[in-house]
């Protein structure tokens, strides 16, 4: 038994003056005013928060989750998110001319894993998207829905596609929302121009959550609320947001948490494999991507498109500049993804029992150790190691 000391150990209810103990199982066996077990290290002032969780990111520190077809690219990304204090995933696809086998790929890659942040599943980002809410996709990429299609992925993934998002006002999208959502895959609404009436009729069917909330769908107007009141007024639906404050501005997070309960919210992260590189130009498949000093990835034309900030910057916006309290803030970047991806009895927070998935944070915001059931597996140092150094020939400028 190992035992680990903090003034700020965050609880799924309360911020602790005290120890957590890890016993050899690498479970949580107490979070006490002494330790359990062999006194290791005194954090003294810095946070234990439980490991993060990012349901939603296509790439991290150079590596590519989402256009390539070579399991090792997304098992590389999953060992550098473990730098960013991130302990579990779902890597997404995006819609590309070779979707099918990048589903294949995360699939393989999720099945030989042996380290680096948890691949709970893929998330399927497309291809059943409305072109008029494309994002930075390239609509040429996307499909009409159909059940035969759907079930192409679908079976590509051997069970593990846990998430899908499509636009629900689409020919044939109701189908495959019955059909997945039959099967367990959690179906949300994304990049969409829904109204109201066809946004509930998609929740009704099995829809479960709002994909990157209030980013690529129709927005709200006074005679016709569309998806973006639908998905505020209903309590079924969790809402993916970005809480970058680039994505989604202060104000309408705000919105959002006084519309919704905080436990329906999802934080998720976007992410680009230019997240954590140095910030300029670079050409990615024939497109130039700026990443900006501020996290904020942007195409030519100026479309915001994927965040190059992490997940735990994230959660001190929401401390910082929303005053969220702590333990709350923390759950929405790990508990509300745990319960959501049925994961809440084994990962997502610091409770007695569960996985000893930990990150050691300063006030600077950096994560300064990682540790998956009791053993540290991460240090800020290992940045070096764990960054694509052949990415660097794609920076133009």
């Amino acid at each position: 038994m190992k035992s680990y000391r903090s003034h700020r150990i965050v609880t799924e209810t309360e911020i602790v003056d005290g120890w957590l103990s890890a016993d050899e199982q690498g479970k949580i066996a107490a979070i006490e005013a002494s330790p359990s077990g062999e006194p290791m290290l005194d954090y003294q002032d810095h946070w234990l928060f439980p490991g993060l969780i990012d349901p939603h990111l296509h790439g991290f520190m150079g590596w590519n989750a989402s256009k390539t077809t070579d399991p090792n690219q997304i098992l590389r990304m999953a060992d550098a998110l473990l730098w960013a204090g991130v302990t579990a995933c779902v890597p997404s696809c995006i819609s590309s001319g070779f979707m099918l086998e990048n589903v294949k790929a995360l699939h393989a890659a999720k099945a030989a894993q042996k380290q680096g942040a948890e691949i709970l599943g893929l998330y399927m980002e497309g291809p059943f998207y409305n072109p008029e809410y494309n994002g930075g996709t390239p609509i040429e990429t996307f499909e009409k829905p159909t059940l035969e299609r759907a079930m192409e992925y679908f079976e590509a993934a051997d069970g593990d596609l846990v998430s899908m998002g499509l636009a629900p006002e689409l020919s044939g999208s109701m189908e495959v929302i019955r059909e997945l959502g039959g099967r367990g895959v959690r179906m949300g609404i994304a990049h969409t121009g829904a109204d109201y009436s066809q946004t509930i009729a998609a929740i009704d069917a099995g829809c479960q959550m709002a994909t990157h909330s209030f980013n690529a769908m129709r927005g709200l107007h006074h005679r016709e609320v569309g998806v973006t009141g639908a998905i505020l007024l209903d309590p079924r639906i969790y809402n993916e947001i970005n809480c970058d404050l680039i994505h989604v501005c202060p104000q309408m997070i705000e919105i959002l948490l006084r519309m919704k309960s905080w436990d329906k919210i999802l934080m998720m992260t976007d992410n680009d494999s230019m997240t954590g590189m140095p910030a300029g130009d670079y050409q990615i498949d024939g497109v130039i991507e700026r990443l900006e000093s501020s996290g904020k990835i942007v195409l030519e034309d100026g479309t915001i498109y994927g965040s190059g900030r992490t997940l735990l910057q994230d959660v001190f916006n929401l401390i910082d500049e929303l005053h969220l309290p702590v333990p709350q803030a923390v759950a929405m970047a790990s508990l509300n993804a745990a319960v959501f991806l049925d994961q809440q009895d084994r990962i997502g927070s610091l409770r007695k029992g569960k996985q000893a998935d930990f990150i050691v944070v300063n006030d600077e915001h950096q994560c300064l150790a990682t540790y998956q059931k009791g053993i540290q597996v991460c240090r800020i140092e290992d940045r070096a190691r764990l960054a694509n150094p052949e990415f660097m020939k794609y920076k133009v400028a």
